[in-house]
């Protein structure tokens, strides 16, 4: 336990500090790789499509659509870096009386951050707003979204101290929902009915929060939600650099899981069932989920536009699936160190080759679901060319693919 006159605040500065110090070799590698440059291609690439479009904003522009869409997750996401861990629940819980000034700097430290995300998306929107929004003026959606997103933090707090997970996702969903209905309400309305509509949802959000049963501090909550922050910095580094293993994340997702019968049960289909439901259960399934769905809108947005005749699309296309590509690339590192494939009797000279099996189907199932929202608007408008070419490079990339993934295995190996 810690002595009773030892600096709380302080103990949460110092975790920052030395988890800024842990990750800073991993960020050096990580800006060696190219990725900064990649990253600098996709800005300017964004840049010049906005501006674009501020240049010319089509009259039926779905602003408040687009609104909603842009808005309401930066508006709701409320995270919280705590950095506590295991041990805490032995060494800080008997000091939980004094968490205060503790949860305050983590509170304020990570809601500066997310306020700043979204003053820079509520900046790229406004311009676009003024000239085609019909609903509240300016200045009446930044105080709308100040006050949502200051109700968004007092939720996110509310949910972490809920008792059951069930409850929690729950009104998590309410949460998000009501957020969506009352932006969609301040962009097509006048302020004093959208401040109507704010203060019934406040109303119906307080009363669902005093309902549920709750912890009066969630210490496995918030321990739980610092395990996966830390997991998912380390899983982005590990596409650079070997980085230490963390306890893996896993979920079952049905809508997935269905195919892993499919894979006959035998012994030399071992590593196909192995890498099928290690993409389909961890960590690196729901980060490829998450880039799919969000491609696909982009993608979508970008076609339907059909700037410079679908080859601003073809462009958006190859960024996300190079992004794609590259985190489907963790999948070979899973299970690098496992000890158990020496133990068993396991086919171990086909591990490349049915790892090579599995990585091809899911970038083509992921290639192809890029593709359709990408092609289909553009070859509704008659174009042809670029949704060809975005074809052709799909099927060049997956037929070099498996020969440059059994060289970086191959290193790997040389590596170990």
């Amino acid at each position: 336990m810690l002595p009773a006159n030892y600096d709380l605040a302080a103990l949460w500065r110092g975790r920052a500090k030395d988890f800024r110090n842990e990750i800073k070799p991993y960020i050096r590698y990580m800006a060696m790789s190219g990725f900064p440059s990649f990253l600098s291609l996709i800005f300017i690439a964004s840049a010049i499509g906005y501006f674009t479009l501020l240049r010319d904003v089509p009259p039926d522009f779905p602003i408040v659509l687009i609104g909603v869409l842009v808005l309401m997750p930066v508006l709701c996401w409320s995270p919280m870096r705590t950095y506590l861990a295991g041990a805490d629940v032995v060494y800080l819980m008997p000091r939980e009386y004094e968490m205060g000034p503790y949860l305050r700097s983590s509170f304020q430290r990570t809601t500066v951050k997310s306020v700043l995300l979204a003053a820079v998306v509520m900046l790229l929107y406004m311009p676009i707003y003024r000239q085609v929004g019909t609903g509240s003026g300016i200045e009446w959606l930044v105080f709308a979204a100040i006050v949502i997103k200051g109700a968004n933090a007092a939720g996110g707090w509310q949910e972490r101290k809920l008792a059951w997970n069930n409850m929690r996702l729950l009104l998590r969903s309410v949460r998000w929902l009501l957020t969506g209905l009352t932006l969609a309400v301040w962009l097509t309305s006048a302020p004093w009915q959208a401040m109507l509509f704010t203060l019934l949802c406040a109303g119906l959000a307080t009363l669902c929060y005093r309902l549920p049963q709750r912890h009066r501090f969630p210490w496995e909550r918030l321990i739980a939600e610092e395990t996966v922050t830390r997991r998912r910095y380390y899983a982005f580094f590990g596409l650079f650099i070997d980085v230490p293993v963390l306890p893996s994340s896993i979920r079952r997702r049905a809508y997935l899981s269905w195919i892993l019968p499919r894979i006959p049960f035998a012994h030399r289909y071992t590593f196909n069932y192995l890498f099928s439901a290690t993409l389909f259960r961890s960590e690196i399934g729901g980060i490829l989920i998450r880039i799919l769905m969000l491609g696909a809108l982009v993608n979508y947005m970008v076609a339907d536009a059909a700037s410079l005749l679908g080859w601003v699309t073809a462009f958006v296309y190859g960024l996300f699936g190079i992004v794609f590509s590259l985190q489907l690339g963790g999948l070979r590192s899973v299970h690098r160190y496992s000890v158990w494939k020496h133990v068993y009797p396991l086919p171990d000279d086909k591990q490349t080759e049915q790892l090579i099996q599995v990585d091809r189907l899911a970038l083509a199932a992921g290639l192809l679901l890029l593709w359709v929202p990408a092609a289909v608007p553009l070859l509704l408008k008659g174009i042809i060319a670029p949704p060809v070419v975005m074809l052709v490079g799909a099927l060049a990339y997956l037929a070099i693919r498996p020969m440059r993934l059994r060289r970086k295995i191959k290193s790997d190996a040389d590596e170990d």
